[in-house]
Formats: structure tokens, sequence, C-alpha cells
């Protein structure tokens, strides 16, 4: 019997793997080769091949290049359409059928054109000197930057030439962290080199006097009753300073200054209640004021309570630049460290870079009402006070509809590009029906921000995982310990901090330039990170989570996941229904006096059923699953 065993079994085998290879593709290979019109090889640094299949628009492949000649390997007996793409530029397209043998093909792309950039202060002539100039491709991704020298020039750039109508370069212009402009669009002639002159909105000198009001508390300014303080103001790019006394109107005078950012030192200040701020004088401001922080004496409980209560205690992540292609396993997984251990994370998605890449679409999309929050990063990265109210709607309405398509999802939270924006941008997120803006203490207002009762609140970047390397012209990451540090000041100062993380700062870099590789050591401290915030007790929660008057903030993650569950007949009603009554008895969920109709027969809706499903893939808020829920509270199907 043994015998007749091992036989039925072997030809039950054979008998599969014979079907299965009479059904395999077979597969073969395609030579790859870029070369320059003229000959040359290329420098296939920021290259890549986008390989689409038969005529489906969907990518079947997309390969960073690793030198200028490729192999790709892919199912035979069929054709594919091969498209090379250099600093984020359309080059060239082949097409080849690929049938039983292995084909080479070349591809002969447009020479690269030189850049090179003049950046003059307002009047057009006087030159800037120091300030970093970044090219960046209309999706966002940075290809160079350098800074300007004495005669506000930056060394010259060879880049892929622009030959399709659409693609263009970008140049943002910082002075030090202060952004200044986005100069665009860039367009690139082959093999030639072009100067591109970029003025900045700004003087040379601030011509206008600066006045800085010193405030000993909410109201009442310094005056000559008080002791004689004087405010230093120290330029961050040049490390001058200068020193000016308060007056007797608790006024400080300073004329004649360069622009730039201001750290600010008020003397004396033994007790330390006078805080060091950064001031952006750049002249469109000439009036600033600081305020005294007030000391608590002990016996003021009251008060002490209240600043308990205006703290949530929580911190919320904030994933910027959230883009198809570039870097897009770093991407994944440093997303997928949330994923592990189910913490929440705000996306930030860049509308007009988003959905074409499918691996990372259904990544977020798997995510979005598990671990991932949507977040409207805007559309072509390009900062928001370069545009009037009327185009700043359109391109509000624009995003919103793009990561809608997408994503199916309504995003009320707004992070402006670049962290830029005006009143314009405010009054139009608020007409667009948005809740909740972060930017950055740099370009954002001036707190407080206000934890209950705003129609529009700002929770701005307080701390980063990442910052930029001039010496190295790249984006590191931060150690977990200084992170942590300024977001504990931030708890401590505004009773919530915002960590902002970009894709790049957990890559490797190689002679410059990121690698779509995870940089495992930064992993380790962003985990770090995690763990001691946990240690200290301290919320995760997502970025619209933070005001205290927030309904979410309210419902446990756990409901969610079983109104998914139950969408989804994973759990039965009277599972469902036993959690949301916990939550009534609890006054988690906090429904409204009413009368309790009881209905004869206790069947939930179909329609709740719906919106449950709708709730945890975040497609509709929290106040309309609440109102599905007091139906059922009515009709007697929910008692407590």
């Amino acid at each position: 019997m043994k015998i007749i065993n091992y036989v039925f079994l072997f030809i039950i085998s054979g008998m599969l793997i014979s079907f299965g290879i009479s059904y395999a593709e077979e597969s073969q290979t395609i030579q790859v080769e870029i070369k320059y019109t003229n000959g040359d090889r290329v420098d296939f640094n920021g290259m890549k091949l986008v390989v689409y299949q038969d005529f489906d628009k969907a990518i079947f492949l997309e390969k960073q290049l690793e030198s200028s000649i490729e192999v790709l390997t892919v199912p035979a007996n069929h054709r594919y359409k091969i498209e090379v793409y250099a600093n984020g530029m359309y080059a060239d397209v082949a097409y080849v059928q690929i049938n039983n043998t292995p084909k080479e093909i070349t591809m002969n792309i447009p020479l690269s054109g030189g850049l090179k950039f003049e950046v003059f202060y307002n009047d057009g002539q006087s030159a800037v000197e120091g300030v970093r100039v970044v090219i960046k491709s209309k999706d966002g991704t940075e290809w160079r930057q350098g800074n300007t020298n004495a005669l506000g020039e930056t060394i010259r750039y060879w880049v892929q030439s622009t030959t399709n109508q659409d693609d263009y370069y970008i140049a943002d212009v910082f002075l030090g962290d202060l952004f200044l402009k986005s100069h665009y669009p860039i367009k690139l002639i082959p093999g030639l080199s072009k100067n591109e002159k970029i003025i900045i909105d700004i003087p040379k000198i601030i011509e206008d006097l600066i006045i800085i009001n010193l405030y000993k508390d909410g109201t009442t300014k310094i005056s000559n009753i008080d002791e004689t303080h004087t405010i230093t103001l120290t330029n961050k790019l040049d490390e001058q300073s200068v020193t000016a006394n308060v007056n007797f109107r608790g006024e400080a005078y300073f004329s004649n200054l360069k622009p730039g950012v201001y750290l600010t030192k008020i003397m004396p200040n033994e007790a330390g209640n006078w805080p060091e701020l950064e001031l952006e004088i750049i002249g469109n401001h000439n009036k600033f004021n600081i305020f005294k922080t007030q000391s608590v004496k002990l016996e003021e409980s009251s008060n002490i309570l209240l600043q308990e209560i205006e703290s949530c205690n929580c911190v919320a992540f904030r994933f910027d630049d959230v883009q198809d292609y570039w870097l897009n396993d770093v991407q994944i997984q440093t997303m997928d460290v949330f994923q592990k251990q189910d913490l929440p994370l705000t996306l930030g998605i860049i509308a007009d870079s988003f959905g074409n890449d499918l691996k990372l679409l259904e990544f977020v999309k798997q995510g979005i009402g598990n671990n991932f929050k949507i977040a409207n990063h805007g559309v072509g990265n390009i900062a928001f006070t370069e545009f009037s109210f009327e185009e700043q709607d359109s391109r509000i309405k624009d995003s919103s509809q793009r990561i809608k398509n997408t994503l199916n999802v309504d995003s009320k939270i707004f992070i402006p590009p670049q962290n830029r924006f005006n009143e314009d941008t405010k009054q139009s997120l608020l007409d667009n029906g948005f809740t909740y803006i972060s930017s950055s203490l740099l370009h954002g207002d001036p707190p407080p921000f206000p934890l209950t009762g705003e129609k529009l609140y700002q929770f701005p970047e307080i701390s980063t995982t990442g910052t930029f390397d001039p010496v190295q012209n790249v984006f590191l990451g931060e150690s977990h310990e200084l992170t942590l540090v300024k977001t504990l000041e931030g708890l401590e100062k505004y009773g919530f901090a915002v960590i902002t993380m970009h894709p790049q700062e957990f890559s490797t870099i190689v002679n410059g330039t990121y690698q779509n590789q995870l940089n495992t050591n930064q992993i380790f401290e962003l985990k770090t990170l995690v763990e001691k915030l946990q240690n200290e007790k301290i919320k995760i929660v997502y970025l619209d989570q933070i005001n205290l008057d927030s309904q979410t903030e309210r419902i446990p993650i756990w409901l969610k996941n079983n109104a998914g569950w139950w969408a989804n007949d994973q759990i039965d009603d009277d599972t469902f229904v036993q959690g949301i009554e916990y939550l009534v008895q609890q006054n988690i969920i906090k429904i409204p006096e009413q009368s309790i109709e009881k209905s004869s027969q206790q069947i939930v809706p179909v329609w709740i059923k719906n919106n449950a499903g709708w709730w945890a893939n975040d497609q509709i808020d929290d106040d309309t699953f609440v109102q599905g829920i007091e139906y059922l509270i009515k009709n007697g199907i929910i008692t407590y």
C-alpha cells in the first residue's frame, strides 16, 4: 500500500507541475543602454526607467538606473513601452516587442542644459550673498542646491533639458531657513547653458524703523517705573548682533537692519520669563510684540488646573511629501513603523504627484481608517504666498478633488507647501470647509494656539526628525534625543507638539544623492523616539485630535476598527451594539437627552451599517457617524 500511495502522490504532483508549466509565461531580458544624442554615455544618477506592458496605462515596472546599461527581466510575448526620465524630466521613449529571444535597445536622450542663478534684492541690481537656491522638478523632487557668492551667483549646474512642453524646473530661494521665493517655470535647451535672474521681494537694507514692544503682562507694556531693559537682535545667518534700550513707552527701536531671521534676547532676565524668539525681519512688518511669561504662584491652584486643562498631553506625527515613485520604498517602510505599532500617523499628500504609483497607493489605502489620516499638502509644492486669493482657492479645490478621486477621502487638514501661508490661505480654507492647518513656528502665525473654540485650528510643526545640512547639501536625520527635547519644550509651551518627518531623512545617501533604500539607523532613532514618548505617558494622536473639543479624541480607535469589521460582516450586530452601549454608559460618546421610542423590530438598518463602513474609512466625519448612533438609541435598539 505504501508504494501505491507514493506513486499516486507522484502522479498528482506531476500533473500539477505540468499544469503550471503549460500556463507559465516565459521570461526574457531587455538590455537598455542610455546615451546622449552625441553618443556619449549618460550620467545615470537621477535617472529612471518606466515600463508599460502592452496597452495598459498602469505602470508595469519602474527602475532607478544604477549604470548607463540596465537589464530588465520581463514576461515574453508582450509589447513594452519604455520611458526614460532624468532629473524628473521626460527624456525619451522606445517600443519593443519581446518574443522568445532577448532584445538590446539603445535610447538616445537630449543633452543636459547648464543653469546658473543670479539672485538680486528688489531693486534688481544689488546682489544677494549667502542665500540657498534649491532646484526642483515640478513634482517637488530636489535635484541640486547651493549658496550664492558675493556676486549673487551660484555655480553652474548641469541637469536634464526640458524637451517636453509640460516639464519645467522650480528654484526655491531660502535665506537660512527662511523661505523667500519660488521661481518658475525654468526651461532648458539641450546642450546650452543659461543664467537665470531671480529678484526677491525684499530690500537690501530695511529702512523702515523696526519697533519691538515689550509687555510685562497680557496688556501692560514696560514703563519708566520698571527697571531698564535691553533687547538684543542676533542675525541667524551672519551672527551679527545689535542692542537697543527699551524706552518708557515699552518700545525698542532698530534701524538699517539687514533682512533675515533674528534671535531675540531680553535683559535682565534672571527668572527666565522673557522668551527667546525668532523674528522674521524682511520688510513686510515693522512692529513686533514680545510678552513676558507669567509665573504661577503655588497658591493659585485654579490657574494651575486651568493650565493642565489647556494641554492635550499629546504628540502628532506628520509625514510630509508623500508622493509617487520618489523614495517610495523608503516612504512605505517608514509608514510601516506606525502600522506595526498600531499608532496614528498623519500623511501629507502632494495631490498632483500621487495616485499613479500603485504600490504606494495601495499601501496608503489599506492604512486609511486604521493608522493613517490624510492631510492635503497642496499641488505643485510652491508656496501659497506666491498666489492671489483666487489662485490659492483654485489650488485648494484642485488638491481636494484629486485626493477625493484617488483615496475617496475628504481631508480637512491642510499642510501648506513650504509651510508658507497668509490670510488669503486661511480664508480659502474656511470657505472650503477645512478645520486644521499645520505649518511651522517659523513661517506660521505666532502663538498662542488655542486648543478649543476655533473654526480653523493652527497646530504648527514643533520639532522634526531631520534638518538640512548645508555642508553636505542634504537632509540628515536628527537623534531621538534632540527631537524629544524640542517636543517636550513644545508640550510645555503650547500644550501639544507636532513632529514633522520627510522621506529623505530615512533614506541612505550615496555621493550626496538620496537612494531608495532605508536608513536603518534613522529608523531605529524613530522607534526609540516613539518608545520614549510612550514611557513619558504622552499620547500619540492624529493631527485633528489635538484640540480638546475634538469628537475624534473621545472615540477610541478600537471602535473604528469594530465599525469596519461590522460593515464587512466580520462581527455580528450584537457585538457591535455592545461596544456602542459601553461607550455611551462610560460617557465617552455623549448622546443628548431624548425620548426613547421602542421599536417593534430590533433590527439595525442597512444605512447605519453603510455609515459605519464609510466612517471606518474616513469617508464621513465623526458627527455623521454619531447621528446614526443617536438613531439607534432613539429607536430603542441600543439601551443604556
